[in-house]
């Protein structure tokens, strides 16, 4: 059974199933109802929520500045919502903003788990080639938002389209797509000043210690695969999981992979909760 949660805080969110609470959050120029697959694999035994992210789907826009910390405090009402720590759940820059929400309310989440979530400012440290990657990922930012203020928009759609899921993606879209994408394009500029703003830093992701599986899939672009491998490296004890012929678009592209990934890794954090580590005096 799903239900519907009108505007609240300018939040909205979908509830499915039932069980423990899971809050699964999508990419940028999407929304919510990419998790309807995951949603029903999952519904005999979790309570997935599904919130659109600020200002996508019909979600209202943030009031603050762009900033990941932001992003997270955005989502507050649905955490609330959920009555317990929640098992989250992120994808590329929803993956980002699960990260931030980790950080700053530890206490609400009871597991994550990241499909090559966009912490892209693990790659600007001291590694040469990291430093390339990250200045990769730089360009496509500057593209995008150069062609907007331009008025571009179908040019920088295209851009951002096109590195993520290949050249010729944007041109074998539907017209339907394109329209919610192009709609979203000022969003998905606003993202990429939100992962650049201070805030996803080694130390910080150190610091967490829930059961975390972040996910790769090994057709992605090399920026977006190494930051998952960082992330994995960083956060103590987390798992990675690579996936041979999938891209960055796994979650809608190869949900008969992802899913039953994301299900046994919820089912061993139920199983197999992690205590948090003592505070030292």
């Amino acid at each position: 059974m799903e239900m519907t949660q009108p505007l609240q805080d300018a939040l909205y969110w979908t509830s499915t199933g039932t069980g423990a609470p899971v809050v699964a959050l999508h990419g940028s120029a999407s929304a919510g109802a990419q998790w309807r697959s995951l949603s029903e694999h999952l519904a005999a035994r979790f309570r997935v929520i599904a919130p659109d992210l600020a200002g996508y789907g019909r979600s209202g826009q943030p009031a603050a500045r762009a900033s990941l910390a932001a992003e997270a405090a955005f989502l507050r009402p649905a955490l609330a919502a959920a009555g317990e720590p929640v098992h989250l759940v992120g994808h590329s820059f929803g993956g980002a903003v699960a990260l931030a929400v980790a950080i700053t309310m530890p206490e609400s989440v009871r597991s994550l788990t990241l499909i090559e979530p966009a912490a892209f400012r693990l790659l600007m440290a001291d590694d040469l080639t990291d430093r390339m990657l990250g200045a990769e990922i730089g360009c496509v930012a500057d593209d995008v938002r150069s062609t907007l203020r331009i008025g571009r928009r179908t040019e920088a759609a295209a851009r951002f389209i096109d590195y993520w899921n290949g050249d010729g993606a944007w041109a074998r879209s539907s017209p339907r797509l394109q329209g919610l994408i192009l709609a979203a394009m000022d969003r998905v500029a606003e993202n990429f000043t939100a992962l650049a703003a201070p805030g996803l830093t080694a130390r910080a992701l150190s610091r967490l210690h829930c059961p975390t599986l972040v996910i790769a899939g090994l057709e992605t672009p090399l920026p977006a695969l190494r930051t998952a491998e960082l992330v994995a490296e960083t956060i103590p004890n987390a798992q990675l999981a690579l996936i041979h012929g999938v891209g960055h678009m796994a979650p809608l592209t190869d949900p008969h992979i992802v899913d039953p990934m994301i299900a046994a890794h919820l089912s061993a954090a139920v199983a197999h909760p992690r205590p948090a580590p003592a505070l030292a005096a």
